[in-house]
């Protein structure tokens, strides 16, 4: 009897301890996306499991379209509503309609605002009117529950080439994928805790020339409807009724796209005049015109707002949830918490449109960075007093007094000044970037022929530009990316800047 008790307990004590370590690879080996990514949906859906419980007023479901359109920490900001944007890439109404059931089992929204882009065949080949891969993706990281179960028995009954037991174990799907594992794979606890902007994708491209002859939609012009598709639309009633049930407003929308024409957007208004639901079309004259907004700036592309077009675009938004469905203002810590981490991805996308160095520079004060600046050439010839005060003001000294000629090198994490260096002779830095093993090198000098050499190297791979002048490498502590690596060529009056 004892022999058997204990056999039973070593195989009890080794399932356990396999079961633990298949977890671990398992998890390791699913595909991740960060912050660092334009399209964050690890962190999206890790980070909405961290909300407390019924603080969520309202919640943003759709595709990329509405990922980079809804700006969470914008919408608390101005109008104390808290909200969180679960939407991710290629989000069908399927997707839609189970990540909002999943999210009632945490959350209990007054108002769900669905962007409809995906109700019209986009993928004409795909069962589920999607690429496999983006369904992955936004299940993968899904809780397991009866919810998660019914998606995946749903998603493969639509989709055959999809396999049921692919789901419940991933290391099926992505077994060849130990071979290309990364940093991310191995600090995924870490990662998917940066989750500040609460699902937003930042965006900070301008769409340019391509949208300056965009004409907003006049709605007298054609009353043509788009044919959505079957699939879609089944869902889209589902998401309808899973509304009602739990007493839920129920919002449609389409935001700006020059690919969303009137004929979508009439299909659309004439489903919510059907189930008697307000339907928004950011695409509209007036809604248009009320936001002043202008695709060519205010788009990143013909389809996705930027982080200055979503701010409009949420604006408007607040405004309809707080006057037309009544949405009180309130104070939740987990929103305040973040107004910071706004602020610095506000900050971080300017950045990237700065231009001038004194600009540039003072953008640069900021813990969560680590900053090198690598002189190299004559640096010195036409670097302005007002450039010397901002580096003042990030904690340097700028003594550049009867300096022409010599090397300089800077090295800032934490908003604590590791080295500054002025000196005729080479100038080196090793360390490691704050709280990692991750090895920096930095490099300022001349060789025998008077030629400057600015290097700076994260890991093995080198980041500095070499230009004439000051070379800025930028490095986020927390994403473990690099920022933007750019110069400026202070050794003539224009300080012009290079990427």
């Amino acid at each position: 009897m004892k022999k058997n008790r204990g056999f039973a307990i070593r195989v009890t004590g080794f399932l356990v301890v396999f079961a633990i370590c298949f977890g671990v690879y398992t998890r390791l080996i699913t595909p991740k996306f960060f912050t660092d990514i334009d399209w964050p949906t690890t962190t999206t859906y890790a980070g909405f499991y961290e909300l407390e419980k019924d603080t969520a007023d309202v919640l943003f479901l759709g595709s990329s379209h509405g990922v980079t359109s809804f700006l969470p920490q914008e919408l608390y900001n101005q109008y104390g509503i808290t909200s969180y944007n679960l939407g991710c890439e290629q989000q069908g109404m399927v997707t839609s309609y189970y990540w909002l059931k999943e999210a009632l089992r945490y959350q209990s929204p007054e108002a769900v605002v669905l962007e409809c882009y995906f109700c019209f065949p986009y993928m004409v080949d795909e069962p589920l009117n999607t690429e496999e891969s983006y369904t992955r993706k936004a299940f993968d990281f899904m809780k397991w529950s009866p919810v998660k179960a019914e998606a995946v028995k749903t998603i493969c009954e639509i989709d055959e080439k999809q396999d049921v037991w692919s789901y419940y174990f991933p290391n099926v799907r992505y077994h060849t994928r130990w071979e290309n594992l990364d940093r991310n794979d191995y600090i995924y606890r870490e990662m998917a805790s940066h989750s500040g902007m609460k699902g937003f994708a930042p965006l900070y491209f301008y769409l340019g020339e391509a949208g300056e002859g965009f004409v907003p939609h006049d709605t007298s012009e054609t009353d043509e409807c788009a044919e959505m598709a079957p699939l879609m639309v089944e869902y889209l009633d589902k998401i309808h009724d899973l509304c009602i049930e739990n007493d839920i407003t129920l919002i449609l929308t389409i935001t700006p796209a020059m690919a969303a024409d009137l004929t979508k957007c009439n299909a659309v208004q004439a489903y919510a005049d059907e189930k008697g639901l307000t339907f928004i079309s950011f695409n509209e004259q007036s809604v248009y015109q009320q936001m002043d907004y202008q695709i060519a700036v205010d788009n990143c592309d013909d389809g996705h707002p930027n982080i200055w077009g979503a701010v409009k675009v949420t604006d408007y938004m607040g405004k309809v949830l707080s006057e037309e469905f009544g949405l009180e203002r309130k104070t939740q810590s987990q929103w305040e918490d973040t107004r910071e981490d706004y602020a610095f991805i506000m900050d971080k996308c300017s950045l990237d449109h700065t231009g001038d160095i004194d600009t540039y520079l003072a953008a640069l004060n900021h813990e969560q960075y680590t900053v090198v600046i690598a002189a190299k050439d004559e640096f010195t010839l036409a670097l302005r007093e007002s450039t010397l005060e901002i580096l003042r003001q990030l904690g340097l000294s700028a003594d550049m007094a009867g300096q022409e000629g010599c090397n300089y090198l800077a090295v800032l994490s934490d908003g604590k000044v590791l080295l500054e260096e002025t000196s005729f002779e080479p100038i080196e830095y090793w360390g490691a970037i704050r709280n990692t093993d991750i090895p920096l090198y930095a490099l300022s000098t001349r060789d025998e022929w008077g030629n400057g050499l600015a290097s700076v190297r994260i890991g093995t791979e080198e980041f500095s530009k070499n230009q004439s002048g000051l070379n800025v490498i930028v490095y986020n502590n927390q994403t473990r990316k690099i920022v933007d690596s750019v110069w400026f060529n202070t050794c003539e009056a224009e300080n012009s800047m290079g990427r």
